[in-house]
């Protein structure tokens, strides 16, 4: 067996438990008396990886073959390839933008985590970024982001005069170093002119695409001196699930401090948690998905009357997903009696509200919640100010699929990789986070750990007892009463 450990020279990981989790594989194949090897990450970043690997296989006499590079292409997952596409893009919009040069790239690998590994992608995407230019000056085209640096050339030159004294900008969380240079230059231009920026700190989730938040939380530094106005109040979440999500978010010291209100009064437990798993511990969240819908439209009907203010009237279901990958109708939404069902991911939820959403795969992992793929040290190479916060745009993509249902939120988890952010959902409303299974009983929840369940277990000598379903990153047990560890032991 061949484990790969995301591990560093000094045996820590950026991931959390990691390391335990790493020690009780080694512990489990020794104990089992299985041949097996391992490599790190730190033997990636130092260029060791290949000559171990080739090694340790000679040892057990199979052969090393490389394989082509169409065969490592065909290999790697789709979502992986569109992360690199997404992510390139994102480089050269910023190259151009800021005119960084090679050297500016190169100094800035050097800062981060994995230099080796920065300082290749940074020649890489320097080298697309110089033949992207030049395609564009051969066939005399421009792209959207030439536009506005023409449009900010112009107006700095004075060849266009600016007739605007106030100028308005929507959705300005989202707004990125060209556009903020385009109003610079209007502003600048035009004496008392003035900007009225609407936006939202929490929801600036399109770093991919350019945008830069500091632009935001640092408007008076862009922008000169301002005031401040706050919209704290919310139409769309009930109390509960806005407080609760305000408090979850603003874990990140650089967001801006609010206090959000809502005019829904809060729902009792109107956040549930369901942790799933089958017999091969791998979960099938789309008929998890499925059976949670017909139970909340058998749930729904059969009240009604407290609801249905015309004969046809449904209730709003929104299912959402981190990547489409997680897709559970294939584009096709079922249908029901007394729910309207729709599906979308993540980012395109933005904006959107329902009376109940169901959030799939909020589990740890690389294209779990959070993102691992996405928070991608490398965009750090051309982000003028990169943020420090861990996975700060991943929190704020939480924030945002989270705030979409008005009545309640169903988070569908791996039972045995329950995301960070249930455990901190938990921190933060207590009680009034309800574990259940896809059948609505309720689960008992860890006191501990908060994200596992008290199962019961025996221990060698067949003593029954409750221990967390997380061993052995949860090591919490509890004693079974003597009448009831009689009434199992006749039970069994």
């Amino acid at each position: 067996v061949h484990e790969h450990f995301a591990l560093n020279a000094d045996g820590t990981s950026p991931f959390a438990n990691y390391v335990q989790h790493a020690e009780s594989k080694r512990q489990a194949y020794r104990r089992k008396e299985i041949d097996f090897f391992e490599t790190t990450s730190a033997q990636a970043s130092g260029e060791t990886l290949l000559t171990t690997l080739e090694a340790e296989l000679a040892r057990r006499a199979v052969h090393f073959q490389r394989k082509s590079y169409a065969e490592i292409t065909k290999a790697v997952d789709p979502v992986v390839i569109k992360h690199y596409h997404k992510l390139i893009s994102t480089c050269i919009k910023h190259i151009r933008a800021s005119h960084l040069t090679l050297d500016m790239l190169l100094e800035r690998a050097g800062t981060l985590h994995d230099k080796q590994r920065a300082k290749l992608y940074a020649r890489v995407v320097w080298m697309i970024t110089q033949g992207y230019s030049q395609k564009l000056e051969e066939t005399r085209r421009i792209d959207f982001d030439s536009m506005i640096a023409d449009a900010v050339r112009l107006v700095g030159t004075g060849q266009y005069q600016s007739p605007y004294s106030l100028i308005l900008v929507d959705e300005f969380q989202d707004i990125s170093e060209p556009r903020a240079n385009l109003i610079k230059a209007l502003k600048q231009q035009k004496a008392f002119s003035k900007v009225f920026a609407v936006g939202d700190d929490w929801q600036s989730i399109y770093r991919f695409a350019g945008s830069d938040i500091t632009i935001f939380t640092q408007f008076e530094a862009n922008f000169g001196a301002s005031w401040q106005g706050r919209l704290e109040q919310t139409y769309r979440c009930n109390q509960l699930i806005a407080e609760t999500a305000a408090t979850f978010v603003q874990r990140n010291p650089e967001q801006i401090t609010k206090s959000v209100r809502s005019t829904r009064p809060a729902i009792p437990r109107s956040i549930r948690v369901i942790p799933i798993d089958d017999e091969r511990g791998r979960p099938e969240f789309a008929q998890a998905c499925h059976r949670l819908l017909e139970r909340l439209d058998i749930a729904l009907g059969s009240i009604a009357e407290q609801w249905r203010s015309e004969p046809d009237a449904k209730l709003k279901v929104l299912v959402l997903w981190r990547y489409n990958l997680l897709d559970p109708f294939g584009g096709i939404p079922p249908s029901f009696a007394n729910t309207e069902v729709s599906g979308q991911s993540f980012h395109r939820a933005k904006g959107l509200e329902a009376d109940y959403t169901v959030l799939l795969d909020v589990s740890e992992g690389d294209y779990g919640v959070p993102s691992r793929i996405e928070d991608d040290e490398l965009l750090n190479l051309v982000i003028p100010q990169p943020e420090t916060f861990a996975y700060a745009e991943e929190r704020r993509l939480f924030y945002v699929a989270l705030t979409r249902a008005s009545r309640g939120v169903y988070l569908i988890t791996n039972s045995r990789q329950p995301s960070r952010y249930i455990r901190e959902l938990c921190e933060i409303a207590g009680d009034e986070v309800r574990y259940e299974t896809i059948e609505g009983a309720a689960l008992r929840q860890c006191p501990v750990c908060l994200v596992g369940q008290m199962v019961e277990k025996r221990n060698k000598n067949g003593t029954v007892f409750h221990g967390c379903n997380q061993f052995p990153g949860c090591r919490h047990s509890e004693g079974v009463p003597a009448q009831s560890t009689a009434h199992l032991h006749r039970r069994a």
